[in-house]
């Protein structure tokens, strides 16, 4: 009997212990069951205007300012839509294909915005196919660009194009784009050349911004430099602090540039010249620019990274090289005539903007791989558009970058007459609004990553909470 005592007070306490093991075992398991209810469940699909916005299709000016106010007051009032992440899609490769429905804006509806030099519209280019392709990616597709959905992505944040005048033309045709449903307010006016202009859209609090900076790096640009310098000079060991030490408060950093890099320059790395191309000093050694163009890219995306802080998440997109289209002389009335696409396969990219696109793509990887090590808020990647671009010697103003540039009919009537071409950037609107579409999708796959991780942290601190 003096056995049975024992045995029966072991027991007693033995059940309690097991029921408690039991039910520790059942919320483990029941935890990884929740969160794939939780990444898995519907969410809620943000509705937007269905106000039809095209300047083109006569709609009375007046009754859809009135709208527009109603939607961003009520825009105001909504929560940031849980929308899940958008689809990866590879958008360099594709097809232009024919689109009857033609743009939101044009040159009279968004003529403030527009630098006069891109409002092929208002200059009197007779031919208006250019404005009625679409780009459809192989294998998937992309959305038009909705700016209510943009904004509800960005509402209370910064967007900021950084880089030369091919960044003003994506951040102007952004600005229209978005312009063409919620009211755009210039707060900030960089002067004639437009280096450094700001908008504001009260309906989201939101801001867009563009910030001049041809090298990305800090450099005195030959225009500007003291005693008619003939040449750009480049510091690369020194960041260009006039957009740089505004990273801090931009949450969407939109790098594009290239174009400066084939003018002559000196380049200097603490002090000493370590390359120069078309080398205006004598005794130096020819430098190609494609090795400085990609240190460049480096050293931007480091400066986004290291600033970035600790502060909320940023996207650093890179805008790969948009190429010009000169055929033949610059001021010969059909250096850039083409008026459709190149159809896929007929123009081969040209080796230089192969190899500036690669280089940018290569850099964006490497900063991608370094945030991510570092443990950074930055999400870094290419929007590469060069392939896309190259398709579309259509899009350029051409002569049309003065007003009439053949007579006041502007139909061409002089076609032997020598005029000035652009053939580089892009009428507004035009095949550049396409980068702003691509620009809203990676906006929205962020953004809905930043969600996915945001529950899954929950989650994480419920778990440890039960623990």
């Amino acid at each position: 009997m003096g056995a049975s005592t024992p045995r029966h007070h072991s027991s007693s306490l033995t059940l309690p212990r097991l029921v408690k093991k039991i039910l520790t075992l059942s919320l483990y398991a029941l935890v990884p069951l929740g969160l794939l209810h939780y990444l898995l469940r519907p969410t809620p699909v943000a509705v937007t205007s269905s106000i039809s916005t095209s300047p083109l299709n006569g709609q009375n000016k007046q009754q859809q300012g009135v709208q527009t106010a109603a939607s961003g007051a009520a825009a105001r009032k909504q929560p940031v839509s849980e929308a899940s992440p958008a689809p990866r899609c590879d958008y360099s490769e594709g097809e232009w294909v024919r689109n009857a429905a033609g743009p939101r804006y044009n040159g009279t509806s968004c003529g403030a915005t527009i630098k006069d030099g891109q409002n092929c519209m208002a200059h009197g280019r007779p031919d208006t196919g250019y404005l009625h392709w679409r780009w459809q990616p192989r294998g998937c597709a992309l959305p038009p660009f909705a700016p209510a959905e943009f904004l509800e992505q960005v509402r209370g944040r910064h967007v900021a194009f950084v880089g030369d005048s091919l960044a003003r033309n994506q951040c102007e045709s952004l600005v229209c784009l978005l312009g063409s449903e919620f009211p755009a307010e210039l707060v900030l006016d960089g002067g004639e050349e437009r280096k450094f202009r700001r908008w504001a859209f009260p309906s989201h609090d939101a801001t867009v911004s563009v910030f001049w900076s041809p090298f990305l790096v800090n450099g005195t640009e030959k225009s500007s430099a003291p005693g008619g310098l003939g040449h750009n000079r480049l510091y690369f060991d020194q960041p260009d602090e006039r957009w740089a030490a505004e990273v801090p408060g931009i949450d969407v950093v939109v790098l594009s540039f290239g174009q400066w890099f084939m003018h002559p320059a000196m380049y200097y790395d603490r002090g000493e010249v370590i390359g120069c191309h078309h080398c205006p000093e004598p005794n130096r050694t020819e430098t190609s620019f494609f090795g400085v163009f990609r240190l460049a890219v480096k050293n931007a995306l480091r400066e986004v990274i290291a600033r970035a802080g600790a502060g909320r998440e940023k996207l650093a997109v890179v805008t790969t090289f948009s190429p010009g289209h000169f055929v033949g002389e610059w001021d010969s009335p059909d250096a850039c005539a083409r008026t459709e696409p190149y159809p896929p396969g007929e123009k081969e990219l040209p080796y230089m903007e192969r190899e500036m696109s690669l280089a940018e793509a290569e850099e964006v990887a490497a900063a991608a791989d370094e945030a991510k090590a570092r443990g950074s808020g930055v999400t870094v990647e290419a929007l590469e558009v060069t392939r896309l671009a190259d398709m579309r010697a259509d899009g350029h103003p051409g002569p049309y970058m003065h007003a009439f540039p053949f007579g006041d009919g502007g139909g061409g009537e002089k076609k032997t007459e020598r005029v000035p071409n652009d053939c580089v950037h892009w009428c507004l609107p035009g095949p550049i609004d396409t980068w702003n579409e691509i620009l809203l999708q990676m906006v929205k796959r962020r953004h809905g990553s930043s969600l996915v991780r945001r529950r899954q942290s929950r989650i994480v601190v419920k778990v440890d909470h039960i623990q």
